[in-house]
């Protein structure tokens, strides 16, 4: 397994390699539906950001756990550059948006383009000085970190508003922005849990006490990130309910009349609250490593069935294109944790697990 551990210059080769396969994919003749790439870039910005966001929030609040993973996660951040060049394939897909033939001062091509795209260069830079000042122990990893979480809200929100309610323009929603980056903070938490479980018994052998009290605090962030997304997802429905505008309602609707919508709403309700919630009240589950991995890869499942279902009825996707895009990009997930050693520098890191 060493010998799948990357140095900077090899993993951004790796890295070009993966994005010329997607632009390939995306644009070679071999699919003619759009979705994909785009369903794609909002599932696993929503993860990486998520990622680097946990790590800073748990800075701020001088959270202990995290000094398990500070390394692990934080290694990530080069995929955040990556995900802005796959943004930029985008930019022909832009003209299936329902504004894209009137587009007015905040909806039109170009400045769509260049926010978003901003966006998610600063989310990548402020990301970058965070991780590599953190790992170093210095003071001003906390103005970074706060720094790097207003990037993280901002580019969240974007998201929401820009790249997915606007494909179903004039539809609108004023909690969706919150909606998206609660839930990419829960998707940071989740993918913590696997890489704890990924590197568990490696670090129970240098301090066991320690690292299974830090499996239990990342088990109860689980539990407590499912009632709070639930909260949120219940204060949007309720909303749209109340109000039962046309513009509105629609959306629910398309959604949860017809088959397979509606077995996919209900499949995420179930992986995103349901099962966590049923499974991390019990003290047993949150001690196994095991338990715990297996409910975050089931949450990190419902958050793709309903992005999924956020865009599927406004944007057809070939659901082989979308397939092979996700496994390659979780396979440079699992490389990039693997090559966690090689891609931050050593530092100090005065605030490690020993401590």
């Amino acid at each position: 397994m060493e010998t799948l551990k990357l140095r900077p210059g090899n993993f951004y080769l790796v890295l070009l390699v993966l994005g010329l396969t997607l632009a390939l994919v995306e644009y070679g003749g071999f699919v003619s539906e759009p979705g994909a790439l785009l369903m794609t870039l909002v599932f696993w910005t929503s993860l990486i950001q998520g990622t680097v966001a946990v790590v800073a929030v748990a800075e701020l609040i001088g959270a202990k756990w995290v000094n398990s993973l500070r390394r692990e996660l934080l290694s990530t951040y080069p995929l955040l550059l990556f995900l802005a060049v796959m943004f930029a394939l985008l930019w022909p897909q832009l003209d299936h948006y329902p504004w894209a033939d009137h587009g007015g001062l905040w909806l039109n091509k170009p400045f769509f383009f260049l926010r978003n795209l901003a966006l998610l260069l600063l989310s990548y830079l402020t990301a970058r000085s965070f991780s590599f000042s953190a790992l170093a122990g210095e003071q001003r990893r906390l103005p970074l970190a706060a720094v790097y979480l207003l990037v993280f809200v901002t580019s969240q929100s974007l998201v929401a508003f820009d790249w997915v309610m606007s494909l179903e323009y004039p539809w609108y929603s004023t909690l969706f922005g919150a909606y998206f980056f609660v839930e990419a903070l829960y998707a940071g938490f989740a993918l913590a849990a696997i890489a704890l479980f990924c590197f568990y018994y490696r670090k129970a052998s240098r301090n066991p006490v320690l690292t299974a009290q830090h499996l239990r605090d990342l088990a109860l962030l689980l539990f407590g990130f499912s009632v709070l997304w639930a909260g949120l997802f219940f204060a949007q429905f309720l909303l749209l309910w109340y109000g039962n505008l046309p513009e509105e309602v629609g959306f629910i609707i398309r959604r949860t009349t017809t088959m397979p919508y509606l077995l996919m709403a209900w499949g995420f309700l179930a992986a995103i609250f349901l099962l966590p919630f049923l499974t991390l009240i019990s003290r047993r589950a949150k001690g196994s490593t095991t338990m715990v991995a297996a409910v975050a890869l089931t949450v990190l499942f419902g958050m793709f069935l309903e992005k999924l279902l956020f865009i599927l009825p406004a944007l057809p996707m070939h659901i082989g294109a979308l397939a092979l895009q996700n496994l390659l990009m979780a396979a440079v997930w699992l490389l990039t944790l693997h090559s966690h050693a090689w891609l931050l520098p050593q530092g100090n890191d005065s605030l490690s697990m020993d401590r």
